[in-house]
């Protein structure tokens, strides 16, 4: 019979850990600092926060075991061509860092929906609220998915087990603790996700000789294309 299962005790350890952690930071701030009394504390912290903090775990929201799997599989199929969608993010980020978050700035909104219903009224908030949560629902459980896949596929346990777990954990902390909760929680995660993506490039280079020899190997496989169009016809 094949075995499943290729994790060690170790790793289902880490995984536990990493959830434990994540649930400690929740209740911490549930209980500590202004323990969420006020709106501002329970979304914008007071505006207490540095701008180191709340840089990383804006990098980190961006970040998803969507974009670790799907990003890693689109190059290993079709090469390096999807690096171009980085170049609308410069204009992108521009707009919006030097049109849009001056004007939420000086408002001192605390959120775009705040903004939305001082000036279009409270029917456009809710209009507009209704729509990115049926957004953010239907991309949550994607997002829920991929981590919950590679478990399957890597451990055995269910896919359904994995999602309600991962899923119920991560409402945990960010319900109870709120943004403070939120950020820590994405600074640790992002830490974990950046050693774990630097020791696999690390165990990779090592296997096959280095990293020139893994550029080498995916020129050989013509995976090496930043300007190289396809188009696609069903």
């Amino acid at each position: 019979m094949t075995e499943i299962n290729t994790l060690r005790w170790i790793d289902y350890l880490i995984i536990a850990m990493m959830l434990c952690i994540s649930t400690g930071i929740g209740i911490y701030y549930r209980f500590s600092g202004g323990r969420q009394k006020t709106i501002q504390e329970y979304f914008i912290a007071n505006r207490s926060m540095s701008s180191v903090p709340v840089a990383i775990a804006m990098v980190a929201s961006s970040i998803s075991a969507v974009g670790l799997l799907g990003i890693s599989a689109e190059n290993y199929t079709y090469g390096t061509q999807i690096a171009v969608i980085n170049l609308p993010y410069l204009l992108g980020t521009w707009i919006v860092c030097y049109g849009f978050l001056p004007v939420f700035y000086k408002l001192q909104a605390i959120s775009i929906y705040e903004y939305l219903e001082k000036r279009f009224g409270v029917r456009a908030r809710v209009m507009i609220s209704f729509l990115y949560w049926i957004q953010l629902l239907l991309f949550s459980g994607v997002v829920l998915y991929a981590p919950s896949l590679a478990l399957e596929a890597t451990t055995g346990i269910s896919m359904i087990a994995s999602i309600i777990i991962i899923g119920l954990v991560c409402a945990f902390y960010s319900s109870i603790g709120g943004i403070k909760a939120v950020l820590t929680t994405d600074i640790f995660q992002i830490f974990l996700m950046f050693v774990a993506i630097f020791l696999i490039i690390g165990t990779a280079a090592n296997d096959v000789g280095g990293l020139g020899q893994i550029w080498e190997i995916a020129r050989q496989g013509q995976r090496l294309e930043f300007d190289r169009y396809r188009i696609y016809f069903s």
